[in-house]
C-alpha cells in the first residue's frame, strides 16, 4: 500500500523539494502552508508521515501537534526548520508527550543529506494490515490483551487493570493499535472488534477470579457499540459463556467518538450497569460534549486525559484544569482515574490532591497474561509478608 506524507511549511521551494524527494522515495504526497488550510481539510492530516516546520506565520508547529492529538492521529512527523535546537527539543517533547509519533529533527539544509536515516523507521515498518487480514485475525485468535496495572494512589496497592488490545501476526508480529484500529473504524469493524475484545476479557477475569484474584477490568468501548443492533441480548449471550462476576468490569466509554442520542444511550448504559457493570467516561475534558454527557448519562468514574495529566507538573493551566476535574469528580461521588502518570511530581500532585486512581509508566507498563500474572503474584506474595 502506497504511503502518504503532508508537507506543512510556508515555503514553496522547501514544499517544491520535499514533494520531488518522497515521491522519488514513493510517497503521495501533499503539501499546505499552515493551519488555516488544515483546519479547513482536516482528512489531509490523516497520512503517514508529516514534515512540519515550526514557524507557520500566525502558527507554529505546537498548533499542528496539539490538532493531530485532538483528531487522534498518529502520523509520524518530522520537524524540518530552520529553528534553534531548543526549540526544536521542547517541540519533539511536546509531541511526544502527546503520544504522538516524533521522528526527530531536520534542519532546512539537511533535507537532501539526511532525509533517508530519518524516516528509516517507517521503511522498517512492515505494510499496513488488510481488512482480510483483520478478519482473518478475529477468527484464528491472533489478538491477544496486554493489561496495565492501575493502582489507588492513596494506598499504592494495585485494585485492577486496563485492557489493551494488540494484534500478534504469525508474519508480520506484533502489530500496533494505531495500525488496525483505523482500519476497524473506516471499514465498520470497531464494534466486531469490541465485541472480541470483551470475550477475550471476560475469560481472563474468570481465570483471575478462579485464582482469588478481585482484579477489577476496565475494557474500551465506542459509542458505536452503545448503536449495535440487538446489543443488550449479545451482551448477555457473551456474559453467559463466562463465570466471571460483572461487578468487576468496567465500560470505558470514549466521550471524544460522540453520542447522537443521550436518552437512547442512558437507555442501554443504565441496563448494563444494573447487571453490575461499572460506568466510565474516558478522556473526560477533551470533548466538546463532556459536560453534558457528565450529566445525563450514569457514569460511575472520571478518566483524567494523559493530555492534562503529562504536563499538570510543569503548566500552570493543566495543573488548574487535572485539579478541576478531580474535584469535579469528587463532588458528583465519583471514582477520578488519572492516566498517563510517567513522572514522580505527576504522580505526587495527583495522589494530594486525592485523586483516587492512577496509571502510567511510572506505575507499571502494560504486560501480556503471562507476565503479568508473574508480576501480579509477586504483589500478592510482598503484600501477604509485609502484613504477616
Amino acid at each position: 500500500m502506497t504511503q502518504r506524507a503532508l508537507i506543512v511549511d510556508d515555503d514553496i521551494e522547501i514544499q517544491l523539494l520535499g514533494q520531488h524527494l518522497l515521491r522519488r522515495r514513493g510517497f503521495e504526497v501533499i503539501a499546505v502552508a499552515g493551519l488555516e488550510e488544515l483546519a479547513r481539510q482536516p482528512g489531509l492530516l490523516d497520512v503517514d508521515l508529516i514534515l512540519l516546520d515550526f514557524s507557520l506565520g500566525e502558527f507554529t508547529g505546537f498548533d499542528i501537534l496539539q490538532y493531530l492529538h485532538d483528531l487522534r492521529l498518529n502520523a509520524a512527523v518530522v520537524l524540518l526548520s530552520g529553528c534553534d535546537e531548543d526549540t526544536a527539543q521542547a517541540l519533539l517533547h511536546s509531541g511526544r508527550s502527546k503520544g504522538l509519533h516524533m521522528l526527530g529533527f531536520l534542519s532546512k539544509g539537511q533535507l537532501l543529506k539526511r532525509l533517508d536515516t530519518v524516516i528509516q523507521p517507517l521503511a522498517d515498518r512492515e505494510t499496513s494490515p488488510t481488512l482480510e487480514a483483520l478478519d482473518n485475525a478475529m477468527r484464528q485468535g491472533h489478538f491477544f490483551l496486554a493489561y496495565q496495572p492501575k493502582f489507588g494512589l492513596q494506598t499504592g496497592q494495585v485494585v485492577g487493570v486496563e485492557a489493551l488490545l494488540r494484534w500478534q501476526d504469525p508474519r508480520c508480529g506484533l502489530i500496533t493499535p494505531d495500525r488496525f484500529i483505523p482500519l476497524a473504524e473506516r471499514h465498520h469493524r470497531i464494534v466486531d472488534l469490541s465485541w472480541h475484545v470483551l470475550d477475550l476479557a471476560l475469560a481472563q477475569q474468570a481465570r483471575w477470579q478462579a485464582n482469588g484474584w478481585a482484579l477489577n477490568m476496565a475494557i474500551n468501548v465506542p459509542a458505536q457499540w452503545l448503536k449495535a443492533p440487538h446489543m443488550l441480548a449479545t451482551f448477555d449471550r457473551i456474559v453467559a459463556r463466562h463465570s466471571s462476576r460483572l461487578a468487576g468490569l468496567t465500560l470505558e466509554l470514549t466521550e471524544s467518538t460522540g453520542i447522537e442520542c443521550l436518552s437512547y444511550a442512558r437507555h442501554v448504559l443504565s441496563a448494563l450497569r444494573e447487571r453490575g457493570c461499572r460506568l466510565a467516561l474516558d478522556d473526560f475534558g477533551t470533548g466538546y460534549s463532556s459536560l453534558i454527557q457528565l450529566y445525563r448519562l450514569p457514569f460511575d468514574e472520571l478518566k483524567l486525559d494523559r493530555s492534562f495529566v503529562s504536563l499538570c507538573d510543569e503548566d500552570r493551566e493543566a495543573r488548574a484544569i487535572t485539579l478541576a476535574i478531580i474535584d469535579l469528580g469528587r463532588r458528583l461521588d465519583m471514582t477520578v482515574v488519572a492516566e498517563g502518570i510517567e513522572t514522580r511530581e505527576q504522580h505526587d500532585l495527583l495522589r494530594h490532591a486525592h485523586c483516587d486512581i492512577g496509571q502510567g509508566f511510572l506505575l507499571a507498563r502494560p504486560m501480556p497474561s503471562a507476565q503479568f500474572d508473574a508480576w501480579y503474584a509477586a504483589q500478592v506474595k510482598q503484600k501477604a509478608r509485609a502484613l504477616a
